[in-house]
């Protein structure tokens, strides 16, 4: 038999595609007890390899028998092999993921932060009405895909106050999985295409992915509070930007932000102790870059989707309760200040304060900011002291009755929605 190149690339493809197929097995479960994770989102993962890497090797099979009998055109057969190979590189990407995910997990690299970010979604999508995603390391910063139910904890943001973060990721998931907030999005990205000044040359479906980022930054606002906008705008958005295009993107995501922010304090609680300050902070940030070259120039750039009317679809479309509220910030204000109090008297926090079965780990990390917003000499020490309290808020959760700890009475979904 003469030697063919698509022969070859058929074997090999079909070896790794056996390779995925065979990357959970019996002792996979095992492995989740010793790490303490949620065993069924980790198997429906696993299983959804298993189910992709099948369909790939059925896949090949078919086109192996065809070109054994002559029934395909060579130029028809490397474009079947070249879409199955497509599709299987999304399928060995996510499996070499959630591998690499259970190592760094199971060396604890991450002080418990992947632990804390598994509960910190199980609590955001009880609250909303999903299915939690899978949280995993990554030592880069990956694109999210709506298509795929994971979020990353990002190296080096391996840190307790980064952890808001990984509600960006869940928010473009739970999005996705929503006819209204879909529905929502495209309406959205269509008006502000046909809004822009560069008209047809830009592509709808860039204009959809960028509101789709937009969006999430809202939901993760909308969900978590401030917590979530002190963490993006001190820590993740890169203000240094090289370019337009790259600053557009940073200044429509904190504007974003903070317009929510400005949505749901309906006080004026949190403008006063944490937005007025971070808006400060950022100003003066902006104001200190040297300009970026004319050329870079972002046709998206202004493309501004209105906070105040994506809050307001938010409410009507998420679970009652899934919003951060004045209410929520008052009882996180309150465990600040008592933090404060004691850094100023003893010079360090011993008593993390009361915690019952309706706290939430966004509740902590907002107490938490907002002290360090205050004391940013605190931020090493305030990790521990934040770490602290997120595992007693799990204890808590553990030790109650029916496992409905984390969420509040009002905050639940009705039953059979």
């Amino acid at each position: 038999m003469a030697l063919s190149v698509l022969d070859e690339r058929i074997a090999s493809l079909r070896r790794d595609l056996q390779r995925a197929n065979a990357a959970s097995d019996s002792d996979m479960e095992k492995k989740f007890e010793q790490l303490e994770l949620r065993r069924e989102p980790w198997i429906k993962a696993f299983d959804d390899i298993r189910s992709n890497s099948t369909s790939g090797l059925d896949r090949l099979e078919a086109l192996i028998e065809k070109v054994a009998q002559g029934g395909l055109d060579p130029s028809e057969a490397w474009r079947e092999y070249s879409e199955i190979e497509g599709l299987s590189e999304e399928v060995f990407r996510e499996c070499l993921e959630l591998l690499g995910g259970l190592v760094f997990r199971e060396k604890e690299l991450d002080e418990r932060i992947c632990v804390f970010a598994d509960e910190l979604l199980k609590e955001c999508a009880i609250s909303v009405g999903v299915i939690p995603t899978l949280v995993i390391p990554s030592p880069d910063r990956l694109p999210p895909l709506e298509s795929r139910r994971i979020a990353h904890v990002r190296y080096p943001e391996w840190d307790v106050w980064a952890l808001p973060l990984v509600a960006h990721e869940f928010g473009r998931v739970a999005i996705a999985e929503s006819v209204q907030a879909n529905e929502y999005v495209k309406k959205t990205a269509t008006a502000l295409h046909q809004q822009l000044a560069a008209g047809p040359a830009v592509e709808l479906d860039a204009v959809e992915q960028r509101v789709r980022v937009l969006l999430a930054d809202a939901f993760a606002t909308f969900t978590h509070g401030p917590a979530y906008a002190c963490a993006l705008m001190l820590l993740r958005l890169d203000v240094v930007a090289p370019s337009l295009e790259s600053r557009a993107l940073v200044r429509q995501r904190a504007d974003m932000v903070m317009g929510i922010i400005k949505a749901l304090d309906t006080h004026e609680l949190i403008q006063a102790y944490v937005g007025r300050e971070l808006a400060r902070c950022w100003e003066q940030a902006i104001a200190s870059l040297p300009h970026a070259p004319a050329a870079a120039a972002d046709p998206l750039g202004s493309l501004s989707p209105d906070p105040v009317a994506v809050f307001g679809k938010f409410k009507k479309i998420f679970h009652p309760g899934s919003a951060y509220t004045s209410t929520d910030w008052t009882a996180a204000l309150s465990r600040g200040a008592e933090w404060m109090e004691q850094l100023r008297v003893d010079g360090e926090v011993r008593d993390l304060g009361e915690v019952v079965q309706t706290h939430r780990l966004r509740d902590a990390l907002n107490a938490a900011w907002y002290v360090r917003l205050r004391q940013p000499e605190w931020a090493k020490k305030g990790a521990h002291v934040t770490r602290d309290l997120c595992q007693a808020i799990i204890d808590q959760h553990a030790s109650g009755q029916g496992g409905q700890g984390p969420i509040r009475g009002e905050s639940r979904p009705p039953r059979g929605g």
